[in-house]
């Protein structure tokens, strides 16, 4: 009886990881992720970004399994395209265990290489590099550190003149940014965070079961969400029952 309750409690925990997922993609969120973090997007109005997401010519869901001959099989959270000034792929990961015993670093940096990767013959042929697009990864670390809660950090390719006055055109070498999302489950979300807080404190509230239902309904409120509301519910429900059976 213990082994199919562990089963049960397994396969809850199963559904509501792909409920985080899909509220990353859900267009309200995702709109505010793309305004907050995406530098191709910053001209654009919130309501502009939604409208662009929700129109098949301009945006893209991709295959989230990624195979590479003579290498491993990758499986992202969501991956897409996104035609703004010009067309970038946006991969979203949600991570819960900050410390898994490699680096989360390393390993988004591994997929950003994969995705450009994975453009050959969709955006390139054969040496035609100037064709790659650029690729943006997010990572979202809900259960993070409380003392790391709502840090954002970003790595990318950079210039450095070592020596001489030689200056790239920054479309050459700017191909991929990769940015770590901390936030803290016990996040007190009458506390506005410093910056971003029209998304962190959505997110931190929205993938963590520290909050109720109603207490979600409120910051959606607040923020301006209006159709989300289905899927916040779900995983409510969902989370209070994998609590009952622990």
């Amino acid at each position: 009886m213990e082994g199919i309750i562990e089963k049960s409690s397994s396969n809850h925990k199963l559904v509501l990881d792909n409920y985080c997922k899909l509220i990353i993609c859900h267009e309200e969120i995702l709109s505010r992720i793309a305004k907050c973090f995406i530098d191709e997007a910053q001209h654009l109005t919130l309501n502009e970004i939604e409208r662009l997401i929700k129109e098949k010519t301009s945006f893209h869901h991709l295959d989230k399994e990624n195979f590479i001959p003579y290498s491993d099989k990758t499986n992202y959270d969501f991956l897409c395209t996104i035609d703004l000034s010009q067309r970038i792929y946006l991969n979203i990961e949600i991570q819960n265990d900050p410390n898994p015993g490699y680096s989360l670093i390393t390993r988004g940096l591994t997929y950003i290489s994969r995705i450009m990767t994975t453009q050959w013959k969709n955006e390139y042929y054969d040496y035609d590099y100037n064709h790659i697009k650029k690729v943006y990864s997010i990572w979202i670390l809900p259960q993070s550190a409380k003392k790391n809660d709502g840090h954002i950090n970003a790595y990318k390719i950079d210039e450095i003149n070592i020596n001489g006055t030689t200056i790239e055109r920054i479309e050459t070498y700017d191909k991929g940014v990769l940015i770590m999302i901390y936030l803290n489950k016990e996040h007190d979300t009458n506390e506005k965070y410093i910056i971003y807080d029209n998304i962190l404190t959505p997110l931190v509230a929205f993938l963590n079961n520290v909050l109720s239902y109603q207490e979600k309904r409120k910051i959606m409120k607040e923020y301006g969400f209006n159709v989300i509301d289905k899927e916040i519910e779900k995983m409510c429900n969902l989370g209070e029952m994998i609590e009952r059976e622990a």
